[in-house]
């Protein structure tokens, strides 16, 4: 009994050693999470100012997580950085895309370092900013915006030709309504592009890249309606579309149930 006893009490001892073992090896394995995706992009790790050269020491390669990167503009090599002028204020941190930079044989060349940034088919609008529109000054050139747009139909015209009306669903006559307009509205630059006095305070200014059709557009809802701008997350889904349903006082009084009635006439 006392061999089988021994026999017994070295099988626990190796049996927990197994369990304790299989314990460690699977927490050491459940902790073991893969980290995302990085790439090697150039960060202003000094300030640059605008229209200044940019020096090797103003500058540095940062891994950075692929899904917070902008989808194109950045660069991966500091010599193609180093020695180019500076289109804007940069700030450590901030993240060096091509539409920052330009080169001094491009800048001699040309009197406008605006168009150098504007892509083809596309032009750049100047839209005035408020503390409001502008997300609390949060936008920064490169940034993304949706652009929303508020109406009121009574400055619509009654007839848009003869004979003809301006149709609206029934409860919603006369209501001011708002919509998402344009999504995806790349930011070319905050302020202005010329600043005289260093010491002034910024503009308040905000300059968009539109195709002419949506330029129109955004100038003929700047003069009827009130516009806001939202800026869009730097995730991998900064450039889905969404679809979104017109927010009238009918829809505010049916989702959040306030259960307003009209005002009937005595």
């Amino acid at each position: 009994m006392r061999g089988g006893g021994r026999i017994l009490i070295l099988l626990g001892l190796v049996l927990g050693m197994i369990t304790a073992g299989g314990t460690f090896w699977l927490l050491s394995n459940s902790t073991n999470v893969e980290p995302p995706p990085t790439r090697k992009v150039v960060v202003v790790q000094q300030p640059i100012p605008q229209r200044s050269q940019i020096a090797p020491d103003a500058i540095t390669l940062k891994d950075l997580p692929v899904d917070a990167l902008p989808p194109t503009g950045t660069s991966e090599s500091m010599d193609k950085v180093i020695g180019k002028l500076a289109l804007v204020p940069m700030y450590p941190g901030q993240i060096v895309l091509d539409q920052m930079v330009i080169s001094k044989e491009d800048a001699d060349k040309n009197r406008s370092n605006a168009s150098f940034l504007v892509p083809e088919g596309k032009v750049a609008v100047a839209f005035p900013l408020s503390d409001l529109s502008g997300v609390a000054g949060a936008l920064q050139t490169g940034d993304v915006v949706d652009i929303l747009l508020t109406l009121n139909p009574n400055q619509l015209t009654a007839t848009a030709r003869p004979g003809t009306t301006t149709a609206a669903p029934v409860g919603t006559e006369g209501l001011p309504v708002t919509q998402l307009m344009l999504q995806n509205v790349p930011i070319l630059q905050v302020g202005a592009w010329q600043v005289q006095d260093k010491n002034s305070a910024p503009s308040a200014w905000i300059t968009f890249v539109l195709n002419r059709q949506d330029a129109l557009a955004l100038k003929s809802a700047r003069e009827q309606g009130v516009i806001e701008f939202v800026l869009r997350p730097a995730t991998k889904d900064k450039d889905v579309p969404f679809t979104t349903e017109a927010v009238t006082l009918q829809y505010l009084n049916r989702r959040f149930n306030f259960n307003l009635l009209p005002v009937t006439n005595r």
